[in-house]
């Protein structure tokens, strides 16, 4: 696989610059809060490029990725998908250039959110809340809160300013030093000033939700323009990512949260979106996965599918692994558990989502419509060691295990004499994955082709055997009758 080159080289340059501060709390929000969803690969990356920050120096020197390879033990394309996390989250800014064939990447390190504006996140607290459990995350946010003061008690007996230092008077500022100060005080055009700014936070594109059908059915009750403000559109954009909300109900859900007709209550409509998703999801809470498969890792991308096999590809390119489940399952809820292994595919396994659609319904094949956490754990470290990354790849690799147990299925099957085995018949087979069961009719085919040389090599065998008997009964003889002579 050689996909990464187009993006990323070892002899590529990089520099790391920060135009905030980074301080010893930050670090702990990054531990604490960002690890757990961005996860460990991701996290040393950050804390690496910090590293090469000098003491009060602001800019790393120069140097190439096959430096950081090196120094994070890690390969290339490993650190391609751990920067785009940290891209996507709002920690680092990426910029690009390129000049006499030399590319050189600027890298810019963001500061975390703060804490109080990591919890109150729609995004991000949702999915922290899912990984790390209702009592944990509880632990967690209270090592970032403090108890309020009652200050009615007390009297404050702060200094003012104007209390401590006096101004100086006209006659003490000379005019040729008045304006040596403003000169000192002026930055150069090409300068700022290192500050503290408030953690920026990761943006959505719209093209992930119809904006369009949204201002269409809100038309009829309220003026689409006048409401829908950059605010409450980046609000919508986050639920609707978070709980998975489509246009027409976010209508209805942003009706609600209506005030003086025309105005949208931001917390209200945050709280109207949590109680439509549990009455529609229960109390469990959304799960981190992502949503299809790579653009430039789709095979049937600019293609009409014409084959059958090709419109399996398409569909596993184009489908949600969740929504494959569901659609499994009669469009039943997806449990919990099954939720959690496509989360450790996508997240830990960093399988894409159409190769992990591939891997769920090769299992669920192999093992009667049930999903072996082991069996899959077991497959998928080894499509994550040959770096399969397209649906075709992982099709392929499915087809090759599956004859290889089938085969196997029929050698014993051979080598048992006097037992018949009854095939129980899978009452949702018709469910099951076309190009997969076609294959296993392939092989059924070919089951008494394979039975008859089973049979006689089997009883090549056993000719062998008999004549080597032979043989060495003949040589014992004579040793034996040398012995008497």
């Amino acid at each position: 696989m050689t996909w990464h080159w187009k993006e990323l080289l070892p002899v590529d340059r990089y520099m790391v610059r920060t135009a905030d501060y980074l301080h010893e709390v930050h670090q702990k929000v990054l531990t604490l809060l960002y690890q757990p969803l961005v996860g460990s690969i991701a996290y040393s990356l950050y804390m690496t490029l910090w590293s090469e920050l000098k003491r009060d120096d602001y800019w790393s020197e120069e140097q190439t990725h096959r430096q950081l390879m090196l120094m994070m033990g890690v390969d290339l394309p490993a650190i391609f998908q751990e920067r785009k996390k940290l891209e996507a989250i709002g920690l680092l800014r990426t910029f690009k250039t390129k000049a006499d064939g030399v590319t050189t990447y600027l890298y810019e390190l963001q500061p975390p959110m703060p804490p109080q504006q990591f919890f109150e996140n729609d995004v991000l607290s949702v999915y922290l809340f899912n990984k790390l459990g209702k009592t944990q995350y509880r632990k967690l946010r209270e090592r970032f809160v403090v108890d309020v003061i009652d200050k009615e008690t007390f009297t404050e007996t702060t200094y003012g300013f104007d209390e401590v230092f006096t101004s100086l008077h006209h006659s003490e500022i000379v005019s040729n030093h008045e304006s040596e100060m403003v000169d000192s005080l002026a930055l150069y055009e090409h300068q700022q000033f290192v500050s503290e700014r408030k953690g920026e936070s990761f943006h959505f594109t719209e093209k992930s939700f119809d904006f369009e059908l949204l201002k269409k059915d809100l038309s009829s009750f309220i003026v689409p323009e006048h409401t829908l403000t950059p605010e409450v559109k980046e609000t919508i954009l986050r639920l609707a990512f978070v709980y998975r909300i489509e246009p027409l109900q976010m209508s209805r859900i942003l009706q609600q949260s209506l005030v003086h007709d025309d105005e949208v209550d931001i917390g209200e409509l945050r709280k109207r979106t949590q109680e439509w998703y549990k009455l529609e999801h229960g109390n469990e809470p959304p799960t981190l996965a992502l949503q299809t498969h790579p653009l430039k890792h789709r095979t049937m991308a600019n293609q009409q599918p014409q084959t059958e096999e090709e419109k399996v590809i398409a569909l596993y390119e184009t489908t949600p692994p969740l929504t494959l489940l569901e659609s499994r399952s009669d469009g039943a809820k997806v449990p919990l558990a099954d939720l959690k292994i496509v989360e450790s595919l996508i997240v830990d396994y960093q399988l894409l989502p159409g190769v992990v659609n591939v891997l769920l319904d090769y299992v669920l094949l192999r093992n009667d419509m049930k999903l072996s956490k082991s069996l899959i754990e077991k497959i998928a470290g080894h499509w994550a060691r040959k770096k399969v990354k397209t649906v075709t790849e992982a099709m392929t690799l499915a087809k090759e295990e599956h004859r290889k147990l089938e085969t196997w299925k029929k050698q014993d099957s051979a080598k048992t004499s006097g037992k018949t085995t009854v095939k129980k018949k899978n009452p949702r087979r018709d469910q099951l994955p076309k190009w997969l069961i076609e294959e296993e009719k392939r092989l059924q085919e070919q089951q008494p082709a394979v039975r008859e040389n089973l049979g006689a090599s089997t009883m090549d065998l056993d000719e062998e055997r008999r004549r080597f008997e032979r043989l060495m009964e003949e040589r014992r003889q004579r040793k034996q009758w040398k012995e008497e002579g």
